[in-house]
């Protein structure tokens, strides 16, 4: 098998090669605002808690200095120092510390709820979003990038937030501490300013070389979450294939493009890390020299000296937490932008406000219908134009050769897709004036591939639908799904899925089944839906399924019905057969009119010959297939 190549190809573009570190900077806090914006009480009491916090770190320093000057100077020189001094001092620096204690917890629990709460807001969105956009837009893009998106994107979109409150809180003690240290002494201010700048001009650089690494890595975070997707997906191709080596080196040469990426963040990092720490702790150096020459002129105190001491040793954490903002600000901005892509895409399928009436079964019409595959820049083959007219009530199968055109035609008529021209209308009404949900509502599809949710028997039928247990087992019934759930222990509530019990094809195939039917469908669409089935288990669904919504025929008939298979047992129950080639209808008729006309047609329906034509009896199963 030749390796796929391209991991360092990022799956979407991010946009954002060409914008500066100030602009990256402004679009992180725009979006940390407005996801602040929907938090009235989480939003107000995380930043005041931060700037409170920040005040208290000048506090605790003002305390230690008026402590130095009033209680251990006078305690070292011999003084008789008053109980209430004592008691005052000690009040203070408890006081100061247990509001520092009260208001990181506050703030650390506010700015959690904040983060959190707006990662969950943009993951319901995104996945809103997801069943709100078209086939074609999902075909341009992989699964494992709508789970990066959702997973990866906005975790770093929202990381910055933790750090938000306590970095506005942060820059608001800067302020406060440079506004006390001018007010001590102007020589020491110097020093302070110096430092400050300092810092935020190494934040600066920290930004440019930070930010394109950030997208580089958050692309190759995206390209392992497909490949890893892929490999989880197509396990049972893997293993077959025996090319498990080979999808183990492709996701290893993700995982290592990943590593070198993180590892050069890590590396302007490391860089950058030991000048936040470092700086104020040799700032200190220079604050003794020129503090003690102050002192030693009387123009300055001990307690100012060691009040500003502490404040320059305080000053690393608040910078430190800044460092760590103006860190993840370029993931957390590629992230957003990631998440914008999807969530400002518009490729919606059309919606308008009609709606259809009752539950009858739906009279379909396609009017000089052509459809094409893939993009409009590359399109792939053409399907139509046809015309076909299917009356309420009809049961039709489509035949067809493989490539023919039965599964898009079966996307029309679901509207899963819609024509490049032409007209599917339902009942007279052109399906893309429908309003959003209409069609869902009143027709059911199920495909040759099955899916199952990691739930019960019961939740797969249901989905979401207020049915109670007698219309689940009538449905399972129909399916002919009851034998094999009522053997199952657990019944209805037994797991199914990758997760649950083991089932085959078939099982699977006749649980979909049941879901389509217990929703009693206007149009229902069985696109190769028993081609799992044993020719006996087949029968007796679609005897069921006739017996059920077509027995009563004509005007009585409670479905329309529409079938692709090439067996007999499918479609002799069909009203009127189309046979489609190359995209075209090369034939209609009743199943008798087109063996005898039509020698495509004959060879197509002969190759799946079975046991009910020739006479053997097959007893129905309950399990295996």
């Amino acid at each position: 098998m030749t390796m796929r190549s391209g991991l360092g190809v990022a799956l979407g573009h991010d946009g954002l090669d060409s914008i500066g570190t100030r602009k990256i900077l402004r679009s992180a806090v725009r979006v940390m605002l407005r996801g602040s914006r929907g938090y009235p009480i989480a939003t107000p009491v995380s930043f005041v808690a931060g700037m409170v916090n920040g005040a208290t770190m000048v506090l605790s320093a003002i305390a230690i200095g008026r402590a130095t000057d009033h209680l251990i100077l006078p305690v070292f020189t011999g003084e008789q120092v008053p109980a209430r001094t004592w008691l005052l001092t000690a009040a203070a620096i408890l006081g100061v510390s247990l509001l520092r204690v009260v208001t990181i917890v506050t703030r650390s629990l506010s700015a959690a709820v904040v983060q959190f709460g707006e990662q969950a807001n943009t993951r319901r969105a995104l996945v809103n979003q997801f069943g709100r956009l078209d086939v074609r837009w999902h075909r341009r893009h992989s699964a494992g990038q709508l789970l990066s998106n959702t997973v990866s994107d906005v975790d770093a979109q929202w990381f910055p937030m933790q750090f938000f409150a306590f970095a506005a809180g942060s820059v608001f003690m800067l302020l406060v501490a440079v506004v006390n240290i001018v007010r001590a002494d102007r020589y020491l201010a110097v020093v302070a300013v110096a430092m400050v700048t300092a810092i935020l001009v190494a934040n600066l650089c920290f930004q440019r070389v930070m930010s394109p690494r950030a997208r580089a890595a958050q692309r190759a975070r995206a390209d392992l979450s497909s490949v890893a997707f892929e490999a989880i997906e197509g396990e049972q191709v893997v293993r077959t294939l025996g090319i498990s080596a080979d999808e183990t080196a492709r996701f290893a040469q993700a995982a290592q493009h990943v590593r070198g990426n993180n590892t050069r963040m890590a590396y302007a990092s490391a860089a950058f890390d030991p000048i936040v720490e470092l700086t104020p702790t040799a700032t200190v150096l220079v604050v003794l020299a020129v503090g003690a020459q102050r002192v030693s002129s009387g123009d300055l105190t001990v307690g100012i000296l060691v009040e500003a001491i502490y404040l320059f040793l305080t000053m690393a954490l608040p910078l430190n937490i800044i460092g760590r903002f103006l860190g993840v600000v370029p993931l957390a901005v590629v992230g957003q932008h990631r998440t914008k892509q999807v969530l400002e895409s518009t490729q919606f399928a059309v919606a308008g406000t009609a709606e259809l009436a009752g539950r009858a079964p739906i009279a379909v019409r396609i009017e000089a219908v052509t459809y094409r595959h893939g993009d409009p820049a590359t399109p792939g083959p053409p399907f139509g134009p046809i015309d076909l007219m299917i009356d309420a009530g009809d049961v039709v199968a489509v035949v067809g050769t493989t490539g023919s055109g039965k599964s898009t035609l079966v996307r029309l008529l679901a509207r899963t897709v819609d024509p490049d021209e032409g007209i599917v209308a339902y009942d007279g009404v052109d399906v893309r004036t429908l309003a959003r949900g209409a069609v869902e509502s009143r027709v059911a599809v199920v495909g040759q591939h099955t899916f199952l949710f990691d739930d019960t028997v019961r939740a797969n039928v249901t989905v979401g639908r207020d049915l109670d247990d007698d219309a689940v087992w009538r449905a399972l019934r129909l399916a002919a799904a009851d034998g094999f759930v009522h053997r199952n222990p657990a019944g209805l509530n037994a797991r199914v899925g990758k997760l649950g019990t083991a089932l085959s094809g078939g099982q699977r195939q006749r649980i979909a089944l049941a879901r389509a039917l217990a929703g009693s469908p206007s149009l229902l669409i069985l696109d190769d839906a028993t081609s799992a089935l044993d020719p006996s288990v087949e029968r007796t669904v679609l005897e069921n399924i006739r017996s059920e919504f077509v027995a009563a025929g004509g005007p009585q008939r409670r479905c329309t019905i529409v079938i692709t298979a090439a067996r007999k047992t499918s479609v002799t129950l069909a009203d009127r057969v189309v046979l489609l080639d190359g995209g075209r209808i090369a034939a209609t008729g009743t199943h008798a009119e087109l063996l005898d006309r039509d020698t495509r047609y004959r060879a197509i329906v002969e190759a799946y010959g079975s046991p009910i034509e020739t006479g053997t009896a097959i007893p129905v199963s309950g399990g295996g297939r």
